[in-house]
């Protein structure tokens, strides 16, 4: 007999299942960390090989559009369809984008292999964070969340290692493929330990807000890409902004009205929820400029080989693998208390981090470098361990999985914007100082953003979340 995602619990599961499907969640977190460092790393000497440098914002803000747009998507077609289906048919186009990628050798083909394969991602990309609370008792999901942020440390410093390992051994096929490895542990093993479900006959995929959504992300990042190079006022620039803002106008006044709406609005209205999504997508803003520019800064203004460059996150990767399990348990001795505090230290990590990062040059030591990412591992800990448990305090059990999903999107809105920001920044100081002054300038001003969303993080979480969380807990209590 089949059942909806909210009928299944902890008890809807043998022991086995529970593991396997763990197992296959850690999977697809593998793949799709392993992915996106993978490619941030080789990105640069790919783009070199077809002549296409000048791309390299370009390309960057096409994966997070594609992820951006399709996270939410995916949290849909996951109630329409079922966690299986998605999951299935999401890492199957995944394999076959990964697959294509190497052959790869002129920029469209490059351009839509990597929009491919990020949008397929991006179907799947919030499944481990519901299963784990399907699969899990209530007070294991902190413990569960930790596991799933310690793959994510993981997979990432192994997709920049390998992929700048493999590039050196002049292996660039084996560095971009290699990711799919998580795809074919994780998909198998969810397709046949997930129960299957009957497609909901009651809830329909919102077209018109996954048409009004694309038009609005496309048309504003697109614009804020270009812009820097073809000039604010150039017709195609106006355009595109024209084009998303009143798209995103129509969305929002859409997405109120609809019966099965994309987004749900009105979630929204809850100011501690709200605020907790922007607090995550401040914490995360950080992420495009340590994936992307951080590896550019070390091969072209320090001199490093790629394979220096994919080494810089191992100090990173275990604190991130060590720390989360610390820190879950530490946050279910008081969630309320111990959440605002693990936002905070995010916050201010990131921000001392990229605030000593701005400084970077030749005559800075790698081993520098490779101390202030470390912190950027702290931050991620705390962050990636409380923001979901957190959430879904705050959330009716009839939006847990929609509310859990748009976590996913709006990480994913942050990496969009934060490209595009960085893109701007970058491009616009490169442009107008040729030679590496320009280089230099562009990649300082990318990390003095990301030091700035830092330290905003901490001062929201500080001052306002906090005492949000403590009126609630009176609150409630107050109702016993």
């Amino acid at each position: 007999m089949s059942s909806s995602n909210s009928e299944l619990s902890y008890n809807s599961f043998s022991q086995k299942q529970r593991l396997l499907i763990t197992i296959g969640c850690l999977g697809l977190v593998f793949s799709t960390t392993a992915y996106g460092l993978s490619l941030a790393t080789i990105q640069g000497p790919m783009l070199k090989n077809i002549g296409a440098e000048s791309a390299f914002s370009l390309v960057t803000i096409i994966g997070s559009l594609a992820m951006c747009i399709m996270t939410p998507i995916g949290g849909r077609l996951c109630d329409i369809y079922r966690m299986r289906k998605v999951v299935v048919f999401g890492g199957l186009l995944a394999m076959i984008a990964g697959l294509l990628f190497p052959f790869a050798n002129n920029l469209p083909m490059m351009i839509g292999c990597r929009f491919l394969l990020f949008l397929a991602e991006g179907s799947f990309i919030s499944a481990p964070y519901i299963l784990a609370r399907i699969i899990n008792k209530p007070q294991d999901v902190p413990k569960a969340m930790g596991l799933l942020s310690a793959m994510i440390a993981l997979g990432s410093f192994l997709g920049s290692y390998l992929a700048g390992v493999f590039t050196d051994l002049h292996m660039m096929w084996l560095a971009i493929v290699f990711p799919i490895i998580g795809l074919l542990i994780g998909v198998p093993l969810i397709w046949l330990h997930y129960p299957k479900q009957e497609k909901e006959v009651d809830m329909h995929l919102d077209k018109i807000g996954i048409l009004l959504l694309s038009l609005s992300l496309c048309g504003i990042l697109l614009a804020l890409n270009f812009g820097p190079s073809a000039g604010w006022s150039h017709p195609i620039v106006l355009s595109c902004f024209l084009i998303g803002i009143v798209a995103l106008i129509i969305l929002i006044k859409y997405e109120t009205k609809t019966e099965s709406p994309l987004i749900p609005i009105q979630m929204f209205k809850n100011r501690q929820y709200a605020l907790l999504l922007f607090i995550a997508a401040l914490s995360v803003f950080y992420l495009t400029g340590m994936t992307t520019y951080v590896p550019k800064a070390v091969q072209d203004l320090m001199g490093q080989s790629t394979t220096v460059s994919g080494s810089l996150t191992i100090p990173r990767t275990i604190i991130s693998v060590i720390l989360p399990s610390f820190v879950g348990l530490w946050i279910a001795k008081n969630q309320t208390k111990h959440t605002w505090m693990a936002l905070a230290i995010a916050g201010i990590s990131i921000g001392i981090s990229f605030s000593f990062l701005v400084f970077i040059g030749p005559n800075m030591p790698v081993w520098f470098v490779i101390s202030m990412l470390a912190l950027t591992g702290i931050a991620d800990s705390f962050r990636s361990v409380c923001i979901t448990p957190a959430a879904q305090t705050l959330l009716a059990p009839k939006d847990m999985g929609i509310g859990t999903s748009l976590i996913g999107f709006v990480i994913s809105l942050s990496s969009a914007f934060s490209s595009a920001i960085n893109g701007i920044a970058y491009d616009t100081l490169r442009l107008a100082t040729p030679g590496l002054k320009g280089m230099t300038e562009g990649i300082d001003t990318v990390f003095l953003i990301a030091a700035l969303t830092g330290l905003l993080a901490f001062l929201l979480s500080a001052f306002v979340y906090r005492k949000m969380a403590y009126a609630r807990m009176k609150k409630l209590a107050s109702q016993k």
